[in-house]
């Protein structure tokens, strides 16, 4: 059985480009590579256009397409690549999964070129699913997780039965079908992401317990965190260096600091076995992080942490968006990092159902205070399947014309939710304007800034100013 993996390439319908190496890549890779004749279709590393990917698959010639949607917001990729695919290979059955089809299975049904989705995780359930795709498509229609539409058109949407919380063995990345070559350069301003150096995206261990009101993780994961072995951690990221000489990793874990006595382990190691390798985290948990943890951090590799605080009301935290976050703690966490020479950048968000205009207003007054070496301000997106969506559906927050696959709802600068204390208006403005007053009130903050951001002076001046003028919509 010939399976191929169809990446979409994000830079479609002007987009702009994913860097990150795709990890589902990486464990289907693992997960099907002794089960069938499987291969990869890149288009994103390869920056392939339609024609491009057309010619592969048809020289491809697969009996099955997997198709990778990973968010929402490039769910017109996922269909577009599933449109070529029909074209090029009209008798291969087509599958898409992650993100898009796991949250909106309704609309990616709709779509007539897509036979099933596979929602939720692979480990476990892919090889059995596919399976029985191919020897017995009937059976195939009970397997849990899974959607697709019956002989007289209807939706059926099987729920899951497990999470991957539930997994018994995770799987270690597999990278030898992978270009990784394609993805080891990080030329973007997201502060979080970059890189002037070989950098790999490393995921030690998956879901969240936590119950954030605006987060859809518990959707994808559930509420448990499944840890991968640390020796299978080690030994990918000793492969990394030997084969790609990565100077740099970027963990990428929702909970990376959940298990106190895992991660020391972990940043033990990179000390003891002398990896030289510098590391930053895309998000952590203020609240496991004390002086002890954050030396070892330092001495480890780590430059950078960011941590999302998301309001600077105690009340907020508590009682609208449920974040298990004291705000006491977080100004000596600041002082903390600077003392070992780590970087700390902060997420908020503002715009909550709940929270009112004053609250607004503190959450920039606390993140001011706090002097991070940069702070963003997001303005409360509803994601689907998420506390908060429903919370705006029922209360009417949202504009008549709302829709999770329409493109002017997407990103996080553009406010849609409206309440009695604000509207969508009044949050872009504040954010623009705020965010431009508290990161580069001195010329230490502005260089500060742009040496996170790995740009010129000139060029974060240019940024600011686009910034004021689009209200911070610049996609």
């Amino acid at each position: 059985m010939r399976v191929v993996l169809f990446i979409p390439n994000s830079r479609w319908f002007d987009k702009r480009a994913w860097g990150s190496i795709p990890y589902a890549a990486l464990i289907l890779t693992a997960l099907l590579r002794d089960f069938c004749e499987f291969a990869i279709l890149d288009a994103n590393g390869d920056n392939l256009d339609e024609e491009g990917c057309r010619r592969r698959l048809e020289a491809m010639a697969p009996q099955m397409l997997l198709i990778s949607a990973l968010s929402v917001e490039y769910h017109r990729h996922a269909h577009k690549a599933l449109a070529i695919a029909r074209h090029a290979c009209p008798a291969a059955t087509t599958i898409m999964g992650g993100a898009y089809a796991t949250t909106l299975p309704e609309e990616a049904l709709n779509d007539p070129n897509v036979d099933w989705l596979f929602m939720y995780h692979a480990e476990e359930r892919i090889v059995p699913f596919l399976q029985l795709v191919s020897d017995n498509p009937e059976q195939a229609r009970s397997f849990p997780g899974v959607a697709y539409r019956d002989d007289a058109g209807r939706q059926v949407i099987n729920p899951p039965v497990a999470t991957i919380g539930d997994v018994k063995v995770m799987v270690k990345p597999d990278y030898s079908l992978f270009d990784v070559e394609k993805y080891l350069h990080h030329r973007t301003m997201d502060y979080q992401l970059n890189s002037d150096r070989p950098t790999a995206f490393i995921i030690t261990s998956y879901g969240c317990p936590y119950n954030c009101v605006f987060c859809a993780s518990r959707t994808l994961s559930g509420r448990r965190i499944v840890f991968r072995p640390l020796a299978d951690v080690l030994e990918e990221i000793e492969y990394l260096k030997s084969q790609y000489r990565i100077e740099n990793i970027i963990f990428v874990d929702d909970a990376l600091l959940a298990d106190r006595a895992r991660i020391t382990e972990l940043l033990q190691t990179f000390i003891e076995r002398n990896y030289n390798l510098t590391w930053k985290a895309v998000t952590v948990s203020a609240w496991h992080l004390d002086q002890e943890l954050l030396e070892l951090m330092a001495r480890s590799g780590c430059t950078q942490i960011t941590v999302s605080v998301e309001s600077g009301s105690q009340r907020v935290l508590d009682e609208v968006i449920r974040k298990p976050l004291r705000l006491e703690t977080v100004p000596a966490l600041v002082r903390q990092c600077r003392s070992v020479g780590i970087a700390i950048g902060a997420n908020f968000v503002i715009g909550v159902p709940g929270e009112t205009w004053e609250e607004i207003r503190q959450t920039f007054r606390f993140a001011e205070a706090c002097d991070f070496d940069v702070a963003h301000f997001h303005i409360a997106t509803p994601l689907p399947r998420t506390d908060l969506y429903q919370i705006c559906k029922d209360r009417g927050y949202l504009p008549e014309d709302f829709s999770f696959l329409d493109p002017k709802f997407f990103g996080y600068g553009t406010g849609f939710i409206a309440t009695d204390e604000f509207t969508p208006f009044e949050l872009m403005v504040l954010r623009a304007f705020e965010w431009d007053r508290i990161n580069f009130s001195t010329p230490e903050k502005m260089a500060r800034v742009a040496r996170m951001y790995g740009i010129t002076a000139d060029e974060l001046t240019e940024h600011r100013r686009q910034t004021r003028r689009k209200m911070g919509v610049h996609f």
